[in-house]
C-alpha cells in the first residue's frame, strides 16, 4: 500500500480492530491474578474460554484481512464505527459497524449460488459496501457491472480509491463503481440482479429496501437473487422471514458455511430467488 493510500484512509476512520491484542494484555495486567480468578469464577471455564476464543478469532481475521490488503495494495480491513462519519440520508443511527467479508466466506457463498443465476447478465449490488472489499471479490467473477451503495462519505472515498488501486495489479473485467447514497433511495438497474447484504443496517431500513426492490421488480419482472449474510444469528433470524413474508421469494437450499480462519466468526447466510408469479 502506498503512502497516499495510507494517509487517505486514516482520516476520521476509527478502526476498532487495531490494538485489540494490546488492549487484552493491558486488561489482564490491570486485573492481576486475583481479578482473573474472580472473572473465572463469575463466568466459568466455558464462558472464559469463549471470551478468549473470540478475541483470538478477531486478531486472526484482522491479520489475514490486512495480508489480503497488502497483496492487492488496498485498505479494506478493519472494524469501522459510523458515529464519527458524514452520512447522507436519515438513517445514520440505523447502520451497523463496517466490517469486511472474508474472501473464503464470499467464495463459499458464490459456490452455493444456483445454476440458473447467470453472472454474465446480472448486476452485482452490495448495499452498505463500506470500504468495498466485497466489490473487489465480486470483480473476480463474471458480473459485467458491480455497484456498491454506501451512505458514509469517508467510506465512499476509501472504496473508490481501493477500486483504483485494485485494478493497478489486477486485470479489469468488470465495471465497478460506488455510489454515495442511502440504500432506501437507491434505484435498482433494469438488469438481472444479485443483491448482496452483509448485515449492513437494522430491520427498519431493511424493510424499506426490500419494499423498494419489490416495487422495482413489479415494474419490470426479471431474475433477481438476494444473498443475506451475517455473523449474528439474530440478524438472519429476522432477515429471512422479512424476505419470505413478501410472498415473492423462495429460499435456496445451501450448505452450512464452515468456519474460516480469515473470518471473525462463522457466517450464517441465506440465498433467495425472486418468483414474480408466486404470490396469488
Amino acid at each position: 500500500m502506498d503512502q497516499q493510500q495510507e494517509n487517505h484512509t486514516s482520516n476520521n476512520l476509527e478502526d476498532h480492530s487495531v490494538g485489540r491484542l494490546g488492549r487484552a494484555v493491558k486488561q489482564i495486567k490491570n486485573l492481576g491474578i486475583k481479578g482473573i480468578i474472580d472473572l473465572l469464577r463469575k463466568h466459568g471455564i466455558r464462558g472464559s474460554y469463549q471470551f478468549i476464543t473470540r478475541n483470538i478469532q478477531h486478531i486472526s481475521a484482522n491479520y489475514f484481512a490486512k495480508r489480503w490488503d497488502r497483496k492487492h495494495g488496498v485498505d479494506t480491513a478493519g472494524s469501522i464505527r459510523l458515529d464519527l462519519l458524514n452520512v447522507v440520508g436519515p438513517n445514520k443511527d440505523l447502520g451497523n459497524e463496517c466490517v469486511c467479508t472474508s474472501p473464503n466466506s464470499f467464495h463459499f457463498i458464490m459456490e452455493n449460488m444456483p445454476d440458473d443465476m447467470d453472472q454474465t447478465s446480472s448486476t452485482f449490488i452490495d448495499l452498505g459496501c463500506g470500504k468495498g472489499r466485497t466489490l473487489l471479490l465480486a470483480a473476480q467473477y463474471k458480473f459485467p457491472k458491480i455497484v456498491g451503495v454506501e451512505f458514509a462519505s469517508e467510506l465512499v472515498d476509501v472504496a473508490k480509491l481501493n477500486i483504483e488501486q485494485f485494478f493497478k495489479s489486477n486485470v479489469r473485467k468488470n465495471d465497478v463503481s460506488v455510489l454515495e447514497e442511502d440504500a432506501t433511495s437507491y434505484v435498482f438497474p433494469d438488469t438481472d440482479l444479485l443483491v448482496y447484504f452483509y448485515n449492513p443496517f437494522s430491520k427498519p431500513v431493511f424493510d424499506k429496501v426490500i419494499e423498494s426492490l419489490l416495487n422495482n421488480l413489479a415494474e419490470k419482472p426479471r431474475n433477481c437473487f438476494i444473498v443475506y449474510g451475517s455473523s449474528s444469528h439474530d440478524a438472519i433470524g429476522w432477515a429471512a422471514p422479512t424476505i419470505l413474508e413478501t410472498g415473492h421469494f423462495n429460499q435456496i437450499p445451501t450448505r452450512k458455511m464452515p468456519y474460516y480462519i480469515d473470518s471473525i466468526r462463522r457466517i450464517n447466510f441465506a440465498i433467495f430467488k425472486y418468483e414474480a408469479d408466486k404470490k396469488s
